[in-house]
């Protein structure tokens, strides 16, 4: 069980799909993107960019430095961040990095193929805090099978909102039916001052939060999937009121 945090946001974007994550570094490999890379506590940093992408191999190779002292302080450290943080953001963690020859005779850094990384664009990373006193709410409508004029709604209050999607809390205990992979279709979001929206919601991660009071709620990262125009924009409005209502507080 986690507090929410700034950084929990980002849970929301990890990727865990093997298949996606070696598209994500070779795409990096063949643009020749530059990554950030901290270790040591955060006390060293340089950049380098991937060399080679070797899934078969489960490896991935990166530029080497050339300050021995400061490779043998890379290497020995079990926590090295790799991260690009322009335009698209991108951040793994990786540990026992090994120095290699490759059949070029050049030296490079070997790591493992990540287990998981976050990958989070441009319009999905800015998220703006909704209300705490009268928080938005979302309806999401679960129909009755057994009774299609009939159905029930989850209940759920938002906590931040993106052109991307938001994030909410859940009571607990958790509804069975909110289980990370789960789409929702014709969502009903009341945003103050702008409307309703009818969107369809894909659950991306579900965390356990401890509140001040010693309640547990569940927070809910959700995405928006193929909205409408009309949609967009009132989102987009929504958000461009909450800048504007930000700025106007500082």
């Amino acid at each position: 069980m986690t507090h929410e945090s700034a950084s929990s946001l980002d849970e929301d974007f990890i990727i865990h799909n093997r298949l996606e994550i070696v598209q994500v570094l070779k795409d990096l490999e063949k643009q020749k993107v530059m990554l950030n890379v901290s270790f040591n506590h955060g006390q060293d940093y340089f950049s380098t960019s991937v060399i080679s992408v070797d899934a078969d191999k489960n490896a991935v190779f990166l530029d080497i430095g050339r300050d021995q002292a400061f490779n043998s302080r890379l290497f020995a450290s079990h926590k090295v961040t790799f991260s690009k943080d322009s335009g698209v953001r991108i951040r793994w963690t990786s540990s026992h990095l090994t120095e290699v020859v490759l059949d070029d005779e050049e030296k490079a850094i070997k790591i493992a193929l990540p287990h998981d990384l976050i990958r989070i664009q441009r319009r999905e990373f800015f998220r703006l805090a909704t209300p705490t006193i009268n928080p938005v709410p979302c309806r999401i409508p679960i129909p009755d099978e057994t009774n299609p004029d009939q159905e029930r709604y989850i209940e759920l209050s938002l906590v931040d909102v993106s052109l991307g999607g938001i994030g909410a809390y859940a009571p607990d205990p958790l509804d069975p039916l909110l289980v990370e992979g789960a789409s929702f279709d014709n969502c009903k979001i009341s945003f103050p001052d702008v409307g309703v929206t009818s969107l369809t919601l894909l659950v991306r991660k579900i965390s356990p939060v401890s509140m001040k009071d010693g309640s547990v709620r569940h927070r809910i990262g959700m995405e928006f999937i193929n909205p409408s125009r009309g949609n967009q924009g009132l989102i987009q409005r929504y958000t461009f009121n909450l800048e504007r209502n930000a700025m106007t507080a500082a």
